[in-house]
């Protein structure tokens, strides 16, 4: 008998941690259109994303931190392979929460030739359901929708890697 209270009351106890559990929070989705952000750039203008729309395609890489080994190796990846991107109809950004300056700076530094925004408080990152300082990318179709959501990149050759995987 005290096997089967001890049984009873643990269950309530997860039971109940479960009732209160908060929801698991979801991001957009590849379908979606792209959520409405407007956000910094290495100069401190503001970039609208939707302005892009009917335009060019995106593609929003995100990485932790500016000036760092494997963002720097990111980075430098999608300026070397711009021209393919471009011809493919799509502009790279890459986002952290770095601010404009510093985004400044690591652009300079290594001649990175897109824009560079700033997501201080990872909100549009959050949008998409990534982590904070995670390394991720969403493309963006030319008609604003979300094509596609990577979460597992290698830095080396992310840029590389997208365009074998968008048949480019």
């Amino acid at each position: 008998m005290r096997i089967e209270l001890a049984v009873v009351l643990a269950g309530l106890v997860f039971s109940s941690a479960l009732w209160g559990a908060e929801p698991k929070k979801e991001g957009a989705k590849v379908g979606d259109p792209l959520p409405e952000f407007t956000l910094k750039d290495e100069n401190g203008t503001d970039v609208k994303l939707s302005e892009f729309k009917g335009k060019a395609g995106l593609i929003l890489f995100f990485y932790p931190k500016a000036d760092t080994p494997g963002c720097t190796k990111e980075s430098c990846g999608f300026r070397d392979e711009l021209a393919k991107y471009q011809a493919a109809g799509y502009q790279p950004m890459g986002v952290s929460r770095d601010t404009p300056a510093a985004q400044k700076a690591f652009k300079e530094k290594f001649k990175l030739t897109y824009p560079l925004l700033s997501d201080p408080d990872a909100s549009l990152a959050a949008a998409f359901a990534f982590k904070p300082g995670q390394r991720a990318t969403a493309v963006i179709a030319k008609d604003g929708t979300i094509e596609k959501l990577i979460v597992q990149v290698n830095a080396a050759s992310h840029a590389v890697d997208l365009l074998k995987d968008m048949g480019k």
